[in-house]
């Protein structure tokens, strides 16, 4: 997309964080904000914020586990500004536990729901009619490094992160086939200065009512915390991605020092070389 200005970009998970991020980066470029969020008081402050700052806002609190409610936000999206032409399915929770933890089911749903389903139904309900249209769109698909190699102690995140990369190469290769003018990227950040350590503030009490009382950690909560604050600023990453649109670039990589476990997984796989914590994701 070489045109900004007076086009639409739906943004969910755009209450705070990267969300936050990528409406100040579009909306300065000219476009029209279709903010969602689960998170009502965050939401409120951003569309103040963001309204003050002069962009033209539309706000919806819905929870992107919920087909209909995408559907909805789709109608009210067009239903105010026309066409959609920038999608990022970017809401997002970061939620772990062993494999073979057997009660942690429900937590591994949620998770799994929120990061991965809510990208396929974002896909699924606004793609259509942006194909349909034919102007210049961009379809940013929020994954992570997690995404890219598999940390231990992760596995839902992983697992959805590795399903919004899949999703995302498959939808720019149907994109090209169709000969539409549709592009696609998918992010993967390493870590960012964002809540997404704290995510369980946003667990159903139905989800958290299913876990069952665990002794104190031994401190991986801190460090995770601790990592998740010694991040990269948003800013750099609604830099990348605003830049990613522009020039029609899938791959959304913001750690360069993270590109090396890449590299060595990818080895790793084509010798046949069993999994290992080397590979620099851990």
């Amino acid at each position: 997309m070489d045109d900004f200005s007076g086009k639409t970009a739906v943004i969910t998970g755009a209450a705070s964080g990267i969300g936050l991020e990528l409406a100040k980066q579009f909306g300065a470029a000219g476009m029209n904000l279709v903010l969602a969020d689960v998170e009502r008081p965050a939401l409120d402050r951003a569309v103040t914020e963001l309204s003050e700052a002069g962009y033209p806002v539309l706000a919806r609190e819905i929870d992107v586990r919920e087909h209909d409610q995408i559907i909805d936000l789709d109608r009210a999206a067009r239903d105010r500004f026309g066409n959609i032409h920038v999608l990022c399915n970017n809401a997002g929770v970061g939620a772990g536990g062993p494999v073979a933890d057997p009660d942690n089911l429900e937590a591994w749903r949620w998770t799994i729901d929120i990061n991965l389903w809510g990208v396929i139904y974002g896909c699924k309900v606004f793609l259509p009619a942006m194909i349909e249209h034919g102007e210049q769109c961009h379809i940013v698909n929020t994954a992570s490094m997690a995404g890219l190699g598999s940390a231990p102690m992760m596995g839902p995140y992983n697992i959805s992160k590795y399903g919004v990369v899949a999703l995302s190469e498959t939808l720019s290769k149907e994109m090209q086939m169709m000969q539409t003018a549709v592009g696609v990227s998918v992010l993967c950040p390493a870590f960012v200065a964002t809540g997404i350590a704290t995510s369980d503030r946003n667990m159903p009490d139905d989800v958290r009512a299913t876990l069952p009382e665990r002794p104190a950690s031994s401190g991986m909560q801190t460090q995770i915390e601790a990592m998740v604050a010694g991040g990269i600023s948003t800013e750099v990453v609604g830099q990348h991605v605003l830049d990613a649109v522009r020039n029609d670039r899938f791959w959304i990589l913001t750690h360069d020092e993270a590109k090396a476990g890449v590299t060595t997984r990818a080895d790793d796989i084509v010798n046949g070389v069993n999994p290992s914590m080397r590979a620099g994701f851990a």
